[in-house]
């Protein structure tokens, strides 16, 4: 038992939070993987294959962060269970946050680049 129910529920929205952030970066991922398929089919031009790793990319990052989600919330519920202390490294989040936007640059660096005049 808890003393506070109300620290349960909120991992537990913590954890939604994780994975509506995960089934979106895989979302997204998988529409641009097959935009770039699409585009390369169309105008039949090997110009895409970056597109593809790049929607590729944001699949696994989706995936990890469903991971990291998991986990995280697992560690904070046993301990709350246990009345340890909650520990609290945010190593995987600054790094997750930053892979995902080192991605983001590097999408925006080839849009600019693509684009007329």
């Amino acid at each position: 038992m808890v003393d506070d129910p109300r620290t349960l529920l909120a991992t537990e929205r913590t954890l939604l939070a994780w994975l509506r952030t995960g089934v979106s970066l895989l979302t997204f991922g998988l529409f641009i993987a097959k935009l770039g398929l699409w585009l390369q089919h169309q105008t039949e031009l090997p110009a895409y294959p970056r597109t593809t790793a790049t929607g590729c990319g944001l699949v696994i990052l989706g995936a990890l962060t469903e991971t990291i989600g998991i986990v995280r919330y697992l560690r904070v519920r046993r301990a709350l269970l246990a009345h340890r202390p909650v520990s609290l490294g945010a190593a995987d989040i600054v790094g997750l946050a930053a892979a995902v936007a080192l991605l983001g640059f590097y999408m925006a660096f080839r849009l600019v680049m693509k684009a007329p005049g």
